[in-house]
This record gives structure tokens, C-alpha cells and sequence, in this order.
């Protein structure tokens, strides 16, 4: 079960408990692979976690996040933003629950992968390709490898079985023992792979593309995944992508290299601009049905279905004379394979970040509130995502009125009419005529006893 969306709740209650496999966490692994892509609030809030395990833990060690909250020194919605990530790339599984003490959260700790799984992770390693660049990839590549010797014709492996040298009853391997049928019964480990959902893209087509092709077709089929990404990340079509997967094979052995194919589509792409020529384009433009949208809005529509997320940032950047930045690949990359959303809907939000709103760059926090706002609400695509820009718009104009009327009417003040002393209702000339004799004297008296106390 996912983490709720929204703030993190300093109030909550949670606990930390950790997967029987976490003895395989590397912290080496952690902050050579996982840094770069997770950030550093998120890199710091692993930590925190991990400092909160303990042996056998039980509802009663429940602690309030808010003690996460002071550790950290970052706002809820921060810390909140890095345990999606975390969650997203499979280090925290989070349960969320309720009884008489309030909300409890359960964070349970996973290992990470090794440096080897981790390149060969079709989402994480172009993640990190984006976060660190080509020379840097290539050395963490070589450093992952760096205790395999390289293979050798003439070395045969005469490696011995298990039971060339260990012997086992054959009723206990027919029949599993009572003991060990119960141990292996309390393992809860669970591999939650991440799902791209359904994908567009004609591997049929693709296939007959590269039939007669020095390439070996089943290593594409192990890297299916990592084909579709690069395919909605970046709108690359078929013809494309054949051209694309050549550059990656090896021509000793005709094998797909795909940490290669990464880096080729990487280089290929930052220096790609937006043309309709090179771009991924619909069969057809989607029929407008609603009135509420404008000729200006259609137009709109018709441009956010004919680029991808990359594609159609970089031409919102040349128009203001910006560029798509690592970060900002990093960003849509994040919406393609973990929000899920469509290409319509994510450039709808590029351009009201970059274009309605005149930032410079797409902001992390920023693109993830808007992302889940819309996710909440149901949007799907393009049209769906406008509508939901024009009812913010207005209710944010509404409650500007509003607030407006309010501020005027604060400054309508009842008129208080107050009491006049006694002598301001004595006539001009009396005040102003002089004291007798008797009385400057009864003052010069009344003065004196007042020296004298």
C-alpha cells in the first residue's frame, strides 16, 4: 500500500521495521546509486528510518513523525516528497493504519539492489544516467564489474554440485521437515516490480524492422521495458528506435547491450530539438466535444498530442531561450514511469509551468503537487488536464474576489462618538477669563500643603 499523498503528518504515529533480506543493504550501493537519483532529503530520511529499527518491534514503540520532522530540519510536504521517492524505487514499503491512538504508519525497510542489478534496472539506470551524466555512468558501470575477470576460452568450470559432496535424507527433500515448512511460512518478503502500465508502442512492427538485422531478438525481449520508457520519454517511433538499437549491439556477438543503448538515446536526445518531421504524431487529432474549451485551447491540444515530454519541453525552452536540463529529464522521467501519466497530459502541465506561469525550469515539489492534484481528479489526457487548469483558475480568482470583499469591509469601522469633558462646554469667553484674587491665592495655598506632605 502506497504512502498517502499530501503532507507528513507530524502528528502521526509510525514504526520501522525492516524485510528479512535488508542484512543485503549496501550503504556503498546506496550513495554511489541510489544519491543521485533520489536527492538528498530523501537520502537523509533513509537514514533517519534506519536509526529508528529495532528488534521485535510492536505497536506499543509507535513514535511521532514529528520527531522525523525536527531530525531532518525540512518541512512536511519535503519529507513527505522524498518517501514517495524512496517508496518508488523500492527501498520503503509503507502500511497505514488506524486504532485507538490515532494514525500509525509502518515503514519497512528494503535492501537495495546490487551495483550490477541496479544498471541493469531498466528505470533506475536511465535515472541515473540523467543524474550523473555519461563519463560518471560509465565509471560506476566499470566499478560494479571491477572483482570479475574478463572470460577466457580456455578456462572450463569444474565447479562441483551440492550433492557431489553433501548428503541429504531423500524422505526430508520429498517431504519438507515441520520446522522448516514453518519458518519458511513467517517470510514475508515481497518484490513489488514497478508497472508501466499499458504501452503503445508496435513491437510487431519493430521486429520486422530488424528481421535479417545482426541482432540477437531475445535480448530485446528481456528488455522490453526498458525500450517502451525510452519510447514514451522521448516519442521516439519504430523506424527510430531500429536505428537506435543497432548503434547498441555488439558487432563481436550481435548481443543488445543495454546499458549502451542508454547512453545512445541520452546523447541522441539532448541534442534533439522539437520538429513535427522527427516527432512521434498521432494517426489522427482527438475530436474537441466540449464547449468550454477555446479555438486557442484546441490549438494547444492538437500541439501537446504530436511531441513527447521531451520533445515538446525543449521547444517551450527555445522559445524563452532556456534548455531542458538534467534535473528536468530526471522530472519527466519520473512522470512517465511512476505517475503514469500520458504524453498529452504531461506536456499540458510543461507548458503551464513554463509558459502560463513564466518559470524558468520545472521544480521537483512543485510538478509532483500539481501531478497528484490531477491524478486525484481523474485526469487522463490532454483535455481533461485544461479543464482542470481553467476550474483552479477560477476558483483561485474567485477566492481573490472574495478575499477582496472581505479586506474592504474590515476597513468599515462604526462611528464611535464619544463623551465631551464638562469644560469643553463651557462658552470661549469664560474660559478665557481670569482668575480673582481669592481664588490665585486658594491655589497658592493648595500648593503649599502639597510641598509640605
Amino acid at each position: 500500500m502506497a504512502a498517502q499523498q499530501g503532507e507528513f503528518d507530524p502528528q502521526a504515529g509510525f514504526i520501522v521495521t525492516a524485510a528479512s533480506d535488508f542484512v543485503n543493504f549496501s550503504s556503498r550501493t546506496f550513495t554511489s546509486f541510489y544519491q543521485p537519483v533520489l536527492g538528498p532529503t530523501a537520502f537523509s530520511l533513509f537514514y533517519a528510518l534506519k536509526e529508528q529499527l529495532l528488534d521485535n518491534p510492536t505497536l506499543g514503540d509507535r513514535r511521532l513523525q514529528s520527531n522525523i520532522i525536527r531530525q531532518l530540519n525540512s518541512g512536511s510536504s519535503q519529507i513527505a516528497h522524498a518517501l514517495h521517492r524512496l517508496e518508488a524505487v523500492g527501498l520503503v514499503r509503507t502500511l497505514v493504519g488506524n486504532d485507538d491512538q490515532g494514525t500509525l504508519n509502518v515503514y519497512q525497510l528494503h535492501p537495495t539492489l546490487t551495483p550490477v542489478g541496479f544498471i541493469e534496472d531498466d528505470l533506475l539506470s536511465v535515472l541515473l544516467l540523467e543524474a550523473v551524466g555519461d563519463a560518471s555512468f560509465k565509471r560506476l558501470s566499470k566499478w560494479a564489474h571491477r572483482y570479475e575477470l574478463a572470460s577466457h576460452p580456455q578456462l572450463t568450470d569444474v565447479s562441483h554440485h551440492f550433492l557431489d559432496e553433501f548428503h541429504v535424507a531423500s524422505q526430508s527433500v520429498i517431504s519438507t521437515p515441520e520446522t522448516i515448512a514453518t519458518a519458511r511460512q513467517q517470510n514475508t518478503v515481497e518484490k513489488t516490480p514497478r508497472d508501466l502500465g499499458t504501452s503503445n508502442f508496435d513491437w510487431p512492427t519493430l521486429y520486422q524492422l530488424l528481421d535479417g538485422q545482426p541482432v540477437v531478438k531475445k535480448d530485446l525481449e528481456r528488455h522490453q521495458r526498458l525500450v517502451e520508457v525510452e519510447h514514451q520519454l522521448y516519442g521516439i517511433d519504430e523506424p527510430t528506435m531500429k536505428g537506435l538499437i543497432l548503434r547498441a549491439v555488439n558487432l563481436a556477438d550481435n548481443h543488445f547491450d543495454p546499458t549502451k543503448f542508454k547512453q545512445v538515446v541520452a546523447a541522441s536526445y539532448q541534442r534533439a530539438t522539437a520538429s513535427p518531421a522527427t516527432a512521434a504524431v498521432k494517426s489522427s487529432d482527438k475530436q474537441m466535444v466540449n464547449a468550454k474549451l477555446t479555438a486557442k485551447d484546441q490549438q494547444l491540444l492538437k500541439s501537446v498530442g504530436r511531441y513527447s515530454p521531451i520533445d515538446f519541453l525543449q521547444s517551450l525552452k527555445e522559445q524563452t531561450g532556456g534548455y531542458v536540463t538534467a534535473n528536468e529529464r530526471h522530472i519527466l522521467t519520473h512522470l512517465v514511469a511512476d505517475a503514469k501519466l500520458n504524453n498529452e497530459v504531461i506536456n499540458i502541465l510543461s507548458w503551464y509551468i513554463i509558459a502560463e506561469l513564466s518559470n524558468a525550469t520545472l521544480k521537483a515539489n512543485f510538478v509532483d503537487a500539481i501531478a497528484n492534484s490531477w491524478i486525484k481528479a481523474g485526469v487522463y489526457d490532454g483535455e481533461s488536464a485544461l479543464l482542470q487548469l481553467k476550474q483552479f483558475n477560477r476558483q483561485k480568482s474567485d477566492n481573490f474576489a472574495s478575499g477582496r470583499k472581505r479586506r474592504k469591509n474590515s476597513y468599515r469601522r462604526e462611528k464611535i462618538e464619544e463623551k465631551m469633558p464638562e469644560w469643553s462646554k463651557t462658552s470661549q469667553q469664560e474660559r478665557n477669563r481670569k482668575a480673582s484674587k481669592e481664588e490665585v491665592k486658594a491655589i497658592q495655598e493648595l500648593l503649599a500643603k502639597r510641598k509640605q506632605q
